[in-house]
């Protein structure tokens, strides 16, 4: 893994994964895979996939970066957690992996290592990352057979070689045991030997560290601990067990602050230009990590059943609950207006990029970036090419019909391409001053977007 910066935007650090193409002759399908898991993953507590690249030799996998470091590292420090500590990092991993089932997704290997944290901040984001052993999972190929994971992690129905997504489950049940003792609940010297310990499901929670843990720790450990993976807690029981709720990160009043702020910007944001929705996308992206907390809490107060994604009904449920009068019609078109999917749901980026409020983030170095980002060849100009190569990019497809149809709907000269004058009439700004914003590059020497050339020479080891 690497570092990276765009040479138009150096405050934002990238984490590159390079991969050499003649190491995967055999398993060209495994990094495929986990590639197009990457591309569907859209959540707050899920490290982010942006963008893929590739050259004669090497596969290039650009993914959010998180400067501080994992979850082992940080319990090796500590030795084990407070439950406090504790539960903050549990109730993200549950709602992350919440996210990934809903999506269809078992990630099959949690453990500490698989946790980053966004930055060295007390309060950063915890991401699951590594899903080079995820798999899709549906009626068509459940059970999954193959035994992988980590030994003192994986379930007792993955080492018999017959499972689904409940697998899952039993692994953050030893990650909130290890958290909390600091020790795995079943070790031994050999693989062999863990494995005999957890198909017999035995474990202590006795002895000095778990005479101060409370009761309903135990007991949230205990329901996802189970031999059984019918009766084995899930995600979102785990979320609503009452170990859970007995602190919160921030005040209801917070709390409700953050989501009214969020709905107000989202039933002002209109954008009926479909181009204009791809771009703000992009600005979401150029957002820093304290710009989205407010707004990463809004979406979570929103999103009632822990899915990851807002439905009709959690928007409906929201706006009345914070006191909006809008009617249901008003409220299926505000959804319309924000989602720039197919989905029924909104999406954690969707809401981003509608909940943000534009006047303070869509300044004229913001739309600079955001344009050069598109301008992938630094000719001064957006063309339908650009959009289709940047959509390839980050794994998505549109005909040369909707791609024309976005352009012509901002195009005001009728050239078949997009200036930076017409891209800020489009994002609502004026008066772009684009010769004093154009005085920033070096002619022709300025990368436009994260092309090759750009992250190959500014890398360095992490």
């Amino acid at each position: 893994m690497r570092l990276a910066k765009t040479i138009l935007n150096s405050n934002k650090v990238y984490a590159v994964k390079t991969v050499m193409k003649k190491k995967l002759a055999r398993d060209l399908h495994l990094l495929k895979r986990e590639l197009l898991i990457l591309r569907n993953l859209d959540h707050p507590n899920i490290c982010k996939f942006y963008e893929s690249y590739q050259d004669d030799q090497f596969f290039h996998f650009v993914m959010e970066y998180c400067s501080g470091g994992d979850l082992l590292e940080r319990l090796m420090a500590e030795k084990h957690l407070s439950e406090s500590s504790a539960r903050k990092i549990m109730k993200k991993a549950f709602l992350a992996i919440a996210h990934l089932h809903e999506k269809g997704i078992v990630h099959r290997d949690i453990k500490p290592e698989n946790f980053l944290f966004s930055s060295k901040k007390e309060d950063a984001e915890l991401k699951l990352i590594d899903f080079g052993l995820s798999r899709k999972f549906d009626a068509a190929n459940l059970p999954l057979t193959t035994v992988v994971g980590t030994p003192l992690y994986v379930s007792p129905e993955v080492i018999k070689g017959s499972y689904d997504q409940h697998c899952d489950y039993w692994s953050l049940g030893v990650l909130m045991y290890v958290l909390l003792s600091g020790q795995p609940p079943f070790d031994d010297e050999t693989s062999s030997g863990v494995f005999k310990k957890v198909l017999a499901g035995k474990y202590t929670m006795k002895g000095e560290v778990w005479s101060t843990v409370s009761k309903n720790a135990k007991d949230l450990i205990s329901k996802l601990l189970v031999i059984d993976p019918a009766k084995r807690y899930t995600a979102q029981q785990a979320l609503a067990h009452p170990w859970m709720a007995e602190e919160q990160s921030s005040s209801p009043v917070e709390d409700q602050n953050n989501a009214r702020d969020a709905i107000n910007h989202l039933k002002a944001f209109n954008m009926k230009k479909k181009f204009r929705k791809e771009a703000m996308i992009v600005f979401v992206n150029l957002l820093k990590e304290d710009e989205l907390k407010k707004l990463r809490e809004a979406f979570t107060f929103c999103d009632k059943d822990a899915s990851g994604e807002i439905t009709l009904n959690e928007l409906s449920q929201t706006m009345k609950e914070l006191g909006f009068k809008d009617s249901e019609e008003e409220i299926v078109n505000l959804a319309k207006r924000i989602r720039i999917s197919d989905s029924e749901t909104i999406k954690y980026s969707e809401f981003l990029a509608a909940a943000m409020d534009s006047k303070n983030y869509l300044k004229q170095e913001k739309l600079w970036l955001g344009f050069k980002y598109f301008d992938i060849e630094n000719t001064g100009y957006i063309t339908l090419e650009n959009i289709r190569e940047v959509l390839a990019r980050e794994g998505r497809k549109m005909t040369d019909e909707e791609i024309n149809e976005m352009i012509r709907e901002v195009d005001l000269s009728e050239d078949g391409k997009i200036n930076f004058e017409e891209f800020c009439e489009m994002m609502g700004v004026h008066s772009p001053e684009e010769k004093r914003l154009k005085t920033r590059e070096k002619d022709d020497v300025i990368a436009p977007s994260m092309t090759l050339t750009t992250f190959q020479t500014t890398v360095g080891a992490i």
